[in-house]
């Protein structure tokens, strides 16, 4: 049987998406917009890509929980398989506040699961919440990237991390600053990417000498600076939240400090995993110094499984779009 031309609709630009999107050989769509009239811009676009394509294999991404209804509404005039991959929008308790939001979140949270042919997480903590949801869930965490290089960054300290943030809600930024405050070592230098402009300025004014905001960078000069370094810092307060940044540091063969989580700890083995506190991060930056050859090693051994075991699952995954693919192929032409 003819397999059915593939899309990939999405209104964020994550590297998640193009990867995924590239290697499952899908047509790609991005929207994104700014203003008050971006949802209707996305809206409208990606209802024309929908109706281009009423027999496909449609990927999208989630979020946005409303591009992800939007895809599960067309499945149903259509014979379209429906994939949402979707990697956060688990956590409703933020909403709560506005019960208006909290109570549609929670029916498209519920239609996306129950009518989407399948729904890719990231991790099984997910996937029982999609499964108990009476969802079809597949895991597969992300595709370890390409962070190729053009040449090194010039970095100041003898011993140099770099902290991959976006300054988000969930990430102990302050934390961090006192653990490089009880860093009596003056060779060790902290680097902390992203858009400092999320960041109080009192913030950035009172950070100790061997912290170095970078400011965004450019994709280029970040995977420099990447590949520069000694080792990467990922941290979050989220649970069941995979952290780009750590695969990343994977592809790079960088040691890793990231956050105490069972998500993090059953899939970045060998890592150093702390407590999101000041002291704790301090530690784990002294056993990382003490122990680099060893962490080194533990990332470059992680990196070679990762990759295999990653293969494995994109295979199964695509026998499961073929088994679909097949069902609605004969349904298209019973229907004919």
């Amino acid at each position: 049987m003819n397999e059915l031309p593939r899309i990939w609709i999405t209104w964020e630009n994550q590297r998640r998406s193009i990867e995924l999107s590239r290697y499952l050989n899908c047509e790609f769509y991005l929207f994104k917009y700014s203003g008050a009239l971006r949802y209707i811009k996305c809206i409208v676009n990606t209802i024309n890509v929908l109706l281009k394509n009423r027999n496909s294999v449609i990927f999208v991404q989630n979020p946005s929980m409303v591009l992800a209804t939007i895809a599960c509404i067309y499945k149903l005039i259509s014979n379209s398989i429906i994939i949402v991959d979707r990697h956060t929008t688990f956590v409703m308790d933020n909403l709560k506040k506005n019960r208006f939001k909290y109570i549609l979140f929670t029916v498209m949270h519920a239609f996306t699961i129950r009518y989407a042919d399948i729904t890719i997480v990231t991790n099984k903590y997910l996937a029982e919440i999609v499964r108990s949801m009476n969802g079809n869930a597949f895991v597969l965490p992300d595709k370890l990237p390409d962070m190729a290089y053009t040449e090194y960054y010039k970095v100041e300290g003898k011993y140099n991390i770099l902290l991959i943030s976006s300054f988000g809600d969930d990430e102990p930024i302050c934390e961090v600053l006192k653990a490089m405050e009880m860093i009596s070592d003056t060779d060790t230098v902290l680097y902390i990417s992203g858009n400092i402009n999320k960041l109080p300025k009192e913030t950035i004014n009172s950070a100790p000498s061997n912290v170095i905001f970078t400011g965004f960078l450019a994709e280029t000069e970040f995977n420099n600076l990447l590949h520069s370094v000694d080792a990467v810092m990922v941290l979050t307060t989220a649970d069941n939240c995979m952290m780009c940044g750590c695969y990343e540091a994977v592809a790079a063969c960088k040691p890793i400090i990231t956050s105490n989580k069972v998500v993090l700890r059953e899939y970045f083995k060998g890592s150093i995993f702390v407590d999101n506190t000041g002291e704790d991060i301090k530690k784990g930056i002294q056993d990382l110094r003490s122990n680099h050859v060893n962490y080194r090693n533990n990332v470059i051994e992680l990196k070679q499984s990762l990759v295999k075991s990653w293969k494995e699952q994109i295979d199964i995954l695509e026998n499961s779009i073929t088994k679909h693919n097949n069902i609605n192929l004969v349904k298209s032409k019973f229907n004919s």
